[in-house]
């Protein structure tokens, strides 16, 4: 009799562990993750996945990829990786751009990278809004169109800067691309003073670069001020904040270098 009691104690605490739904399973996982309990999260995660969770879909996934728990199978990652990016989950999406691209797990196809890149870029993710900058520009998995090139490349840059740096980086690069494309007539038609306003907002996280290419983005701003007006150069703060829609607050550090 007391066998049988401490089996339904059992199974009835199993239950319950199992009653809980997908958004409490993934956060159990989650904790479990955080303290390096792989092989404790797992089963837990999993169960979380087959409930409908993307993050859990995702993170299953990427377990299987990695074989962190000892368990690998490419292939079934990928299936977790689809199912989170068609609930929504941007890392997915992330992991299925790369998954095609580099032909991991899946045959490869530039047409589907380019598909899940987009889907990621369009949550204004910065790594594949320069994939599909590029893509735009190159023709890689789909036409080549110069007008999408450039509206990517300006949402790209008008983002706020975020406090990671590589990603931080990227927006700033966008940035310095479109005073050089203006001052330069490429991809856009010359315009010097559309130049000068980019280098103005690219001056706003120039720290993201080295301080010899803050010395030759310096010398530019210097050459395009000598073809602008007084009065051009007056409006141009205001100008560019137009551009980008919030306030520019490194001004007064135009002509110096961040370090």
């Amino acid at each position: 009799m007391k066998k049988i009691l401490l089996f339904i104690i059992s199974l009835v605490t199993f239950q319950t562990a199992f009653s809980q739904n997908a958004d409490e399973l993934n956060m159990q996982a989650k904790d479990l993750i955080q303290q390096g309990k792989y092989n404790d999260a797992f089963p837990i995660l999993k169960k979380s996945a087959e409930l409908g969770n993307a993050e859990a879909q995702y993170n299953l996934g990427y377990f299987l990829q990695s074989g962190t728990t000892g368990i690998k199978n490419e292939k079934e990652a990928i299936d977790w990786y689809k199912k989170s990016s068609n609930n929504g989950f941007n890392n997915a999406h992330y992991a299925m751009m790369m998954a095609y691209g580099n032909g991991n797990g899946i045959e490869q196809n530039s047409e589907k990278a380019f598909e899940y890149a987009l889907k990621c870029a369009n949550n204004d993710d910065e790594t594949c809004m320069w994939n599909v900058i590029n893509c735009y520009l190159s023709g890689n998995g789909v036409k080549p169109d110069n007008s999408k090139f450039k509206e990517w490349i300006i949402r790209l840059a008008k983002l706020p800067n975020p406090e990671n740096l590589e990603l931080s980086g990227n927006i700033t690069s966008a940035r310095l691309e479109l005073a050089n494309f203006f001052k330069n007539g490429k991809y856009f038609e010359k315009d010097n003073y559309q130049s000068y306003l980019w280098y103005l907002i690219y001056n706003e996280s120039k720290v993201d670069f080295s301080i010899l290419k803050q010395e030759e983005a310096i010398k530019e701003i210097k050459e395009l001020e000598k073809d602008l007006s007084k009065q051009q150069i007056d409006n141009a703060p205001k100008d560019a904040e137009k551009l980008l829609g919030r306030n520019l607050n490194n001004l007064k550090e135009l002509y110096k270098n961040s370090l």
